[in-house]
């Protein structure tokens, strides 16, 4: 399918309320973790939301954050083209520090919806600096998601010793000032690599959130940050409370380096020159008889392997969020 705007975003996490499933939207930063994520939802015939984060940004653009998301972007666009799923991009984490390149994304239609995160600020500062991205996206078709509430952890910029539970109260106010289309809240979970068993975490607070939102007459979904460490019961819990979206990045991290660890321990005596063999890799190896095997060095090979392991993660954790078989795409064997 051609790339999937903001309105049609909607009408998916509008599906899947009715649907009582949701999202993992996955972070992506180069080519396997994409085309491992892309199997996975095709088999599954799930609509897929990838995420493009300032620092896989940067490292995508070799330092240059504008033309790595617009790399990153294009590469979703043009992989995703024919496929029978809807794929949307989500900006994750984009601050106040990245106005231009939020502005960019707006006037190239880039992506679906951009994450502007102003958490770490006063309740004040934050509305102004959310409402400000919702007035520059208005007539895009894009969709704004805004966070209130602190996540323990550190992501890209943002980085926080503790938790900050959001306050339903304070929720209800929010969206209806900043007019964000999405909320992230915040109910104990962390970023980085957690263990689900040892996290607070508060779901009726995602229930009164939401609770108060619809009572609002808003149909905002909630999103949940920080979620790679969450047990699959956790993650159904937080479904049932009203999450629509659960952010992962850490779990595809994860898989991406254990796959190429246990290959590159496996065939080492392939690529590293035995004792005796003079180290010379700028001239691969003139003297002697030995030789690397290029089956083991070339990067595709093991290319391959990570995205057969993340195509493993995906459809383990699109399995929790109960979106199989869920696409808007019509004439798809969901």
């Amino acid at each position: 399918m051609p790339f999937a705007g903001g309105e049609r975003l909607r009408e998916a996490y509008r599906a899947a309320r009715a649907g009582g499933y949701a999202f993992m939207a996955s972070n992506v930063a180069e080519p396997n973790v994409l085309i491992g994520l892309l199997d996975a939802y095709v088999e599954a015939r799930s609509d897929l939301i990838v995420q493009i984060s300032p620092s896989a940004a940067r490292f995508a653009g070799g330092g240059d954050l504008s033309a790595g998301l617009r790399g990153l972007s294009r590469m979703i666009h043009e992989l995703s083209r024919d496929l029978p799923i809807d794929v949307f991009i989500n900006l994750d984490h984009f601050t106040i520090g990245e106005i231009d390149v939020i502005g960019e994304a707006i006037e190239g239609r880039l992506v679906s919806s951009i994450m502007i995160d102003a958490s770490l600020e006063e309740f004040s500062e934050n509305v102004r600096i959310s409402r400000s991205v919702v007035d520059m996206a208005r007539g895009s078709g894009i969709l704004v998601e805004a966070e209130l509430g602190k996540i323990k952890g550190e992501e890209d910029e943002i980085s926080s010793d503790e938790t900050y539970y959001t306050d339903p109260d304070e929720a209800l106010e929010f969206v209806t000032t900043t007019g964000a289309d999405l909320l992230a809240i915040s109910i104990g979970t962390e970023h980085g690599v957690t263990k689900g068993r040892n996290l607070a975490l508060r779901i009726d607070i995602a229930e009164r959130v939401d609770a108060k939102l619809r009572d609002g007459g808003l149909d905002v979904p909630l999103v949940l940050h920080g979620s790679s460490g969450l047990l699959p019961e956790q993650v159904r819990a937080a479904i049932r409370g009203g999450i629509r979206k659960l952010n992962k990045d850490t779990h595809y991290q994860y898989a991406y380096g254990r796959a190429a660890c246990e290959f590159y321990l496996e065939h080492a005596k392939a690529i590293i020159p035995p004792d005796g063999v003079e180290d010379d890799v700028f001239n691969l190896f003139p003297s002697g008889d030995w030789n690397p095997e290029k089956k083991a060095f070339d990067p595709r090979v093991v290319g391959r392997l990570i995205q057969e392991r993340v195509k493993g993660v995906a459809r383990f954790l699109l399995d929790q969020a109960g979106s199989g078989g869920h696409t808007l795409v019509r004439g798809s064997d969901a």
